[in-house]
């Protein structure tokens, strides 16, 4: 009578569930076991990262799945942008491409070439640094113009900062002015001092310029990339920033770090790049009146 009992209860499906283990250790070393068993039943796959498994995921499967995710794929688009954008301006915008395409006339010189080959650089900045960007942001999903730092508010409510800065940098801008390396390089148009004319057409696309610079590196890169890695975004958009000023002086190109730093910065917080656009503006105009100063080329000192 007591063996058939114990037949039966070892018979019913209550056996196993219905009793928990006696301890937390029995607990989990059940747990243990149940993943070890359906772990064999999938035919053995295991997590990433499992320091116990025989076949982890190889590198190329972990970038796929990274790649899957829509954060990403806007990180890794707007870098490839950033890179186009700074590949057309230095090779397609450079002076020797203009010069093979519209060389000067021999017999017929022309007063205002070396201006056209300025305006084709800046041309093709506002192409590759604005358009082009504007389009990218605009086609993307969960992205919005506005929010590459574009706020007026931003920048009417702070404006006083970058007067502050400007009073800063003046004095600086003066002493450098004084070097021979600095006022023989400014203006980049080197006839900016023959007119009026001249001059107004030349700061007037000097100006441009400058919006196109804040639009992709205050705006683009950090306003896009701030999506993704918030405040880092900064010193990302340092690095190529500082690289397009090897060209010019070299305390112009380590001053370009701090300039990067401050104005990224600025532009991450207040959301705006009017600022950086002014503040550039005002200094560079300073920069080309103290060149063409020191070099007695001023417009009105002609008689």
């Amino acid at each position: 009578m007591f063996k058939s009992s114990f037949r039966l209860a070892n018979k019913s499906p209550m056996t196993h569930h219905a009793f928990p283990a006696a301890s937390r250790k029995g607990r989990v070393r059940r747990s243990l076991a149940s993943r070890e068993r359906d772990s064999l039943a999938s035919g053995g796959a295991a997590l990433a990262g499992n320091a116990e498994s025989k076949e982890p995921r190889s590198v190329g499967d972990a970038l796929k799945d990274t790649l899957k995710s829509a954060d990403a794929r806007g990180l890794a688009i707007i870098c490839v942008t950033a890179c186009i954008g700074l590949l057309v301006v230095n090779f397609v915008g450079s002076d020797t491409t203009y010069a093979e395409l519209y060389p000067p006339k021999r017999f017929m010189p022309d007063p205002y070439w070396v201006l056209r080959v300025k305006a084709w650089w800046i041309l093709w900045i506002l192409i590759s640094w604005v358009a082009l960007p504007a389009i990218v942001m605009a086609v993307q999903r969960g992205n919005r113009l506005r929010d590459i730092n574009l706020s007026f508010r931003g920048f009417a409510q702070h404006f006083w900062i970058y007067v502050a800065l400007f009073a800063l940098v003046s004095p600086v801008i003066w002493f450098v002015s004084l070097t021979p390396e600095f006022y023989n390089y400014y203006p980049m148009y080197e006839q900016a001092g023959r007119s009026w004319a001249d001059l107004l057409m030349w700061e007037g696309m000097y100006a441009g310029q400058f919006i196109a610079v804040e639009f992709f590196f205050r705006g683009f890169l950090v306003g896009g990339l701030s999506r993704y890695i918030g405040v880092l975004a900064v010193p990302v958009s340092v690095m190529p920033y500082m690289m397009i000023h090897f060209s010019k002086p070299w305390p112009e190109a380590a001053g370009a770090i701090f300039a990067g730093l401050i104005l990224g910065w600025l532009a991450w917080k207040l959301k705006s790049i009017w600022g950086g656009v002014c503040l550039h503006c005002a200094v560079a105009v300073s920069m080309d009146l103290l060149a063409l100063s020191h070099k007695g080329q001023l417009p009105w000192l002609h008689k």
